[in-house]
C-alpha cells in the first residue's frame, strides 16, 4: 500500500526543511512525500532536491490559491491509497509510520483516521481513544467533536470528490480566503465510511501562537478571517453543500451541527478573538467595532432565510433548533464572555 504524506506549504522554508528531515528517516519505499507549494518566494524546490530522495514529489501552483486551493492541489497530486495531510508547521513522527499503516490496514471500511498528537515540545497535545465510529450518524456526530484544523487528517483517497468540493468553494469565494475544504471533505466521508481515532501519538501538532512569526495566509486586509463577514460565506457554503448533496437523513444532523457551531463562531468566539492582541498581531489584523447581540440577530435572520430556501423537508425542526441555540448563546454564553472580559480589564 502506497501511503501519501502530504504537506501544503507557502514559504516557511526552514520549518519545512526540518519536517522533511524527520520524514525521510523512515526507510520504507511504501510512502511518498508530496509537497504542494502555493507559489512561494522561498526556493522550496531547490531545498527539497538537496535531500536526494526519490520519494519526495514537488508540485508548485501557478498562482497563490489560498489554503483551500493549495489543499485541493496537494490532494490531487497524491497517488497513495490514504493521504496524511499536514500544514508546514506540523509533522508525522517517522518512527510511528509503521503503526499508522497497521492501523489503516486493520480498518478497511474506514474513510477517515485521526491519530493522537504531541506538540513541538514533545508534550501531549491531543489524546484520543482507540475507537471506531460507524458510517452515518456515529461518524456525523464525531465530525463536530474532532479536531477542526485540516492538519493531521487522514483521508481514503478513493472517497474524495475533489471537483465537487472545488465547485462549492469557487461558487462562494471570489478571492482565495476560505479555509473549509477539510470540513466539506470530512462531512462527505462520514457518509462513505467509518471514522477511526487512535491513541497512537503519530504526529506533532504545533501551537500556532507559540511562534513569533506572522501568519503566512491572510485575508489581504485588516479584517480577521474570523470576522462575521468572512465566516458567513463559509457558513452559507457548508449549509448549501449539506442541503444539496446529502439525503434528508444525512443532512439533518449536519445542518444542526452547522447552526450550533457558527452561531458561536460569529458571536462569543469573535468577541474573544477581536480583542486578542496576540491573535491580531499574528494574523496582521485589527480589532473592529463589534456588538455580539446585533450579530446574534443578523445570524438568526440569515439562517432563517437559508432554511426557507432549502430542499430539506423538516424546516420546522431546524427553526426550533435555531431558537434553542439563540437562547443558549444570548442568555448564557454572551453574558459569560462579557463578565470574563470585565475581569480581564480589571486584571490589567
Amino acid at each position: 500500500m502506497l501511503f501519501s504524506i502530504c504537506i501544503y506549504t507557502y514559504n516557511q522554508i526552514e520549518i519545512l526543511r526540518k519536517n522533511i528531515s524527520e520524514i525521510v528517516k523512515y526507510p520504507g519505499d511504501d510512502i511518498e512525500i508530496v509537497v504542494s507549494d502555493n507559489c512561494s518566494t522561498d526556493p522550496i524546490r531547490e531545498m527539497l532536491l538537496s535531500f536526494h530522495d526519490s520519494r519526495i514529489k514537488y508540485y508548485r501552483t501557478t498562482e497563490n490559491r489560498g489554503i483551500d486551493g493549495n489543499i485541493l492541489n496537494a490532494l490531487r497530486c497524491c497517488k497513495g491509497e490514504y493521504i496524511f495531510l499536514f500544514r508546514t508547521k506540523d509533522q508525522i513522527i517517522a518512527e510511528k509510520i509503521d503503526d499508522v499503516l497497521r492501523t489503516i490496514k486493520s480498518h478497511p471500511s474506514a474513510a477517515f483516521f485521526l491519530f493522537s498528537a504531541k506538540d513541538e515540545q514533545n508534550k501531549i497535545r491531543m489524546k484520543l481513544k482507540n475507537k471506531v465510529f460507524l458510517q452515518g450518524r456515529d461518524a456525523e456526530t464525531m465530525h463536530n467533536k474532532l479536531l477542526v484544523h485540516p492538519s493531521g487528517q487522514i483521508y481514503k483517497r478513493s472517497c474524495l470528490r475533489l471537483e465537487l468540493y472545488e465547485k462549492y468553494i469557487n461558487q462562494y469565494f471570489s478571492r482565495p480566503i476560505s479555509s473549509i475544504v477539510h470540513q466539506l471533505i470530512r462531512m462527505d466521508l462520514a457518509e462513505q465510511g467509518d471514522f477511526v481515532t487512535s491513541s497512537c501519538m503519530a504526529w506533532r501538532y504545533a501551537y500556532t501562537m507559540n511562534t513569533k512569526e506572522k501568519a503566512v495566509y491572510t485575508t489581504g486586509s485588516d479584517i480577521s478571517i474570523y470576522a462575521p463577514c468572512h465566516q458567513y460565506l463559509m457558513y452559507q457554503c457548508e449549509m448549501d453543500f449539506v442541503d444539496r448533496e446529502f439525503s434528508d437523513n444525512g443532512a439533518k444532523n449536519f445542518l444542526k451541527i452547522l447552526i450550533e457551531r457558527y452561531i458561536r463562531v460569529v458571536t462569543v468566539k469573535f468577541m474573544y478573538i477581536n480583542r486578542n492582541e496576540e491573535m491580531n498581531a499574528h494574523y496582521q489584523t485589527k480589532s473592529i467595532a463589534f456588538h455580539p447581540y446585533g450579530e446574534l440577530i443578523s445570524f438568526s435572520k440569515q439562517t432563517l432565510m437559508m432554511i426557507k430556501r432549502m430542499k430539506y423537508e423538516n424546516k420546522s425542526e431546524l427553526r426550533k433548533w435555531l431558537v434553542r441555540q439563540i437562547y443558549q448563546v444570548g442568555l448564557k454564553e454572551i453574558p459569560r464572555m462579557y463578565l470574563e472580559q470585565k475581569k480581564d480589564k480589571k486584571a490589567k
